[in-house]
């Protein structure tokens, strides 16, 4: 039985280990919106898909759609914010951005269920993504990258109505619409 393999960019923002060597990933992808992909033997010493995927990692990902979840075939990572590169220059820098990330990460697999495809969410995503990875940001630009992100995030959910332009007001506005939320 042939099945219908699905080529998409996506970031992958969350894993889970289970069984003996097999692992859950939820990746926002580009064509499908959230999708939870299983990748069999990802964690033995000799899985080809090992070194591609990791959590907060940017690539072109092959799945194959399954009754219950996607499976993972195949992954090419294009961009990881691993401290492989200026690591000597920045480390607490390089921590920082993953602490950003990986705070957006949660915050979309919590309000995020089930898969559909939004574009916005994706620009939004994957801006942040560049933005904390690629360009040199300073460590105070840090917060306000964060706060932005966020507030267009969850105005794009539909949790937000405008997005206030003071910064008091905009982080009050976030912590109600996610507190509203009851996620």
């Amino acid at each position: 039985m042939s099945h219908q393999i699905y080529l998409t960019e996506g970031i992958i923002l969350k894993k889970k280990d289970f069984g003996e060597a097999d692992r859950l990933f939820w990746i926002y992808t580009e064509k499908f919106g959230m999708i939870m992909a299983s990748a069999k033997g990802v964690r033995l010493e000799k899985s080809k898909l090992r070194g591609n995927l990791d959590v907060f990692t940017c690539g072109d990902f092959a799945v194959i759609s399954s009754k219950d979840f996607w499976r993972l075939v195949d992954a090419r990572e294009t961009i990881s914010p691993k401290l492989k590169r200026d690591s000597a220059e920045r480390p607490s820098l390089i921590g920082g951005q993953v602490k950003v990330f990986a705070r957006t990460a949660s915050l979309l697999t919590r309000m995020i269920k089930g898969e559909e495809r939004n574009e916005e969410i994706w620009k939004q995503l994957k801006i942040l993504f560049l933005n904390l990875f690629k360009k040199n940001i300073e460590k105070k630009d840090l917060k306000d990258l964060e706060i932005k992100s966020t507030a267009a995030i969850l105005k794009t959910l539909g949790y937000m109505q405008e997005i206030p332009t003071s910064g008091q007001i905009l982080i009050s506005a976030i912590n109600r619409a996610i507190k509203e939320s009851m996620l």
